[in-house]
Parts: C-alpha cells; structure tokens; sequence
C-alpha cells in the first residue's frame, strides 16, 4: 500500500493491521466451505480379482472384467482419474503375461474416457450426491502361445482428483491370464471330406496296386506336451464295402514322420510342437501292401487321429 505523505502515520499503520487480520479470517473461513463441499469419494464395490481365460487358438477376444463402485458423497462434482501402477511403483498402462500383451480398455457402457496423451489414465465425473460405475475390460493387444498354467501380475488401482491427490487408498488388483492345457490338429493333404463333418476326410487310392503310396500332412499345435493318438477300425487294413461274413482285404501301412505305425493296436505318440499357432507339420505316409487275386470293389477302412495335451 502507497502512502501520500513520507512521514509515518500510526492511524495508518494500525488500519493497515487491522487489514491484514480480516484477510486472514477471510482465508480460514473460505477453507472451511470448500471443505464442507469438497469431493467426498467412497467405495461401495471394490474390484476382485480379474480372470483371463486365455485360449490362444480360438477366435474373439478373451473375458476378464474389473468393476468398481463409486459414490460421491459430497456436494462437489468429482472429476476423478484412475490409474494402475506394478509393484515397484511403476505405472503399468499394459502387462505381458506369459508373453500375452494386455490393456485394460473402458466398457462400452461405462461413462470412462482415456486420454491419447496420456496412456492408462482413465477420467470419471460423478456429480454430486451421485453413485457410478467404472468399469474396464481387458484386452489382448499381443497374442501369443504361452505354456498352460497360470500367469499373475499384482496391481494398485489409484484414485486420485483432477490435482493428483489419492481420494482413497489404493486398491490391490490381481490379474491372472489362464492358460489351460489345449491340443489341436488339422489334417493337410488328403482329397476331400465325406461323411458327418468336416473332421472326416479321405485318403483316395484310386485304382488299387501294389505299393502306391499317399501323403499328407498332421499339422498339429498344443500350448502343452501333448499324445497323438491313431487307430484303425480294420487294423491296418482296407475290407471291400458289403463284405460281412468273408471280408476281402488290402493290406496297407503308415508311417508317422519316418516312424512305423502299429495299426493292430491303439497306436500313441508323445510330441511337444513350438509354442507358435502354427505348430508343427508331422508327415503321414500311406503305402498299399500286395494287390493279387482280391475281388474288384471298393475298398476302405477308418483312421481316427486324435490328439490330448498332458
């Protein structure tokens, strides 16, 4: 504050205290309304842990859901800002689990929104007196073919006002990405497929003589040592179609990957193919035996090729 007169006043210097002690009065009765208003957050549902049933072999996205309930019990609107951060602190806009890349993204039908400055931040505005819910999904944003088991990653959820300050103490979310045990196979080569289905499908010999040979491929993938099952329904041979009482037969024999396959039997095979969607590519041979003296036809017999992670 100026003053006309260099010479000192007292009537000036008391009004000028007398100033400085209504702002100060001022002050603290203006911190005290805001406060009475102030965003008074609570939590009425809190976050379980979040489950990925990861299949890496199916099509469409893998479930895993995080919802949370919010309620604002002050006057004040809350313009809220959620975030993860790992153990160490670290903010964790995504995770890998067991090399799956994973996001959480805002539900549809939540009233989130994310920001592209700033990744894994998500904003909520509660008004006043008002109860929400945020709720996030996961994302598989990289995918991969990790061994079966389990794959965890221990998260806080941070709470925190439009300023950064913690409305609430943070929240432990555990995700976990579950990889049961999975085998497929698919069968490459042969002619055609017949009968119920499309896993029924034909080795066509033509015109039958002695040592012709087929080949096609078993392409197989498994995120777990897997048994490659084969068994004949004929036991290693071809009976001509409508014989009964007298079968007339055509010996042949397979070979899995240069391997003789037993046909009089259940026939069995350990394998372990890359942890990869394509797998592996296992050839198949088939070779006619003798063809002398058998009566004309048609002749057939049935291989079921299975196969079943450990």
């Amino acid at each position: 504050m100026s003053a006309k007169s260099a010479r000192p006043n007292r009537w000036n210097n008391r009004k000028r205290l007398q100033l400085f002690s209504w702002l100060f009065t001022a002050g603290l009765a203006f911190g005290i309304t805001t406060g009475a208003h102030a965003c008074d957050l609570t939590l009425p549902r809190t976050p379980s842990a979040v489950v990925i049933d990861y299949n890496p072999f199916a099509v469409g996205p893998s479930a895993g859901a995080l919802d949370l309930g919010l309620k604002n019990q002050g006057d004040a609107e809350c313009d809220l800002r959620l975030s993860f951060i790992d153990e160490a602190g670290v903010p964790a806009a995504s995770l890998a689990l067991g090399g799956v890349g994973v996001q959480f993204r805002p539900r549809e039908s939540s009233g989130l929104r994310t920001s592209e400055l700033e990744p894994g931040v998500f904003r909520y505005t509660l008004s006043g007196q008002a109860s929400g819910d945020a709720q996030l999904d996961t994302a598989i944003v990289v995918d991969a073919v990790p061994d079966a088991g389990t794959y965890a990653a221990d998260l806080k959820l941070l709470i925190q006002d439009g300023e950064g300050k913690l409305l609430v103490p943070p929240l432990p979310v555990r995700v976990q990405l579950v990889s049961t045990p999975r085998a497929q196979l698919n069968l490459a080569g042969a002619a055609g497929a017949f009968g119920s289905g499309s896993s029924v499908e034909v080795v066509d010999f033509g015109d039958a003589v002695t040592g012709a040979t087929r080949r096609i491929f078993v392409q197989v993938r498994a995120n777990a040592p897997s048994t490659l099952s084969i068994s004949s329904e004929h036991r290693g041979v071809m009976r001509r179609l409508g014989d009964v009482e007298t079968p007339s037969n055509v010996p042949y024999t397979v070979e899995l990957q240069g391997d003789p396959v037993d046909l009089s039997a259940p026939w069995t095979k350990a394998i372990d193919p890359p942890r990869t969607l394509a797998g592996a590519s296992l050839p198949m041979l088939f070779t006619l035996g003798a063809v002398s003296g058998q009566m004309a036809g048609k002749y057939q017999d049935v291989l079921t090729i299975d196969i079943s992670p450990h």
